[in-house]
């Protein structure tokens, strides 16, 4: 990417529902391998909920006003897709608990426009054929059918990220 397209690219913050600690292990774990397999990036297993201009609202006060959370969201499928950051990933079925805490995260962070959360966890940020992609997506065995989500976090990312370089920049700012 040319220098000065680094510079004009929109940054947000995004706000990530992160699962409880043994399986957040099993989820990075399989980001690892998948990671060094293809050459790509690691990053933390997480369910973007909502994603806030970068102007908004300091994370850190928006996070406060959430209190504890403790979400359990169910497997639906592996799906793979076009989209960088949906390159494999784990779709898990709606929820109306998860939509309620996405727009308090929304009303807290003094945001403009609502967003409807599409419940995925990525497993893999890369450019690959859609043959390989449903060969990986087919393989895919989770020892689990539910996860359960317990801490929130906020991140500044580039909107939308669509390279591995934009992956390694993404900068946590609370908590």
């Amino acid at each position: 990417m040319a220098r000065n397209e680094m510079t004009i690219k929109a940054h947000a913050i995004a706000y990530w529902l992160l699962p409880e600690r043994a399986t957040r292990e099993v989820f990075s774990r399989k980001i690892k391998v998948l990671a060094r397999q293809f050459g790509s990036r690691l990053f933390a297993p997480h369910v973007t909920i909502f994603i806030a201009p970068e102007n908004s609202r300091a994370p850190l006060e928006v996070l406060r006003e959430l209190g504890p959370l403790n979400i359990e969201l169910s497997i639906h499928n592996i799906g793979f897709s076009e989209e960088f950051t949906k390159t494999l990933f784990v779709q898990f079925a709606t929820n109306t608990t998860l939509q309620q805490l996405g727009d308090a995260v929304w009303k807290a962070s003094g945001a403009g426009d609502r967003y409807l959360i599409d419940p995925h966890l990525s497993l893999l940020y890369a450019k690959l054929s859609p043959e390989t992609k449903q060969r990986l997506a087919d393989k895919i065995r989770l020892p689990f059918r539910e996860v359960c989500f317990t801490s929130i976090c906020a991140m500044r990312c580039a909107r939308p990220t669509t390279t591995a370089s934009e992956v390694e920049r993404w900068k946590l700012l609370a908590p």
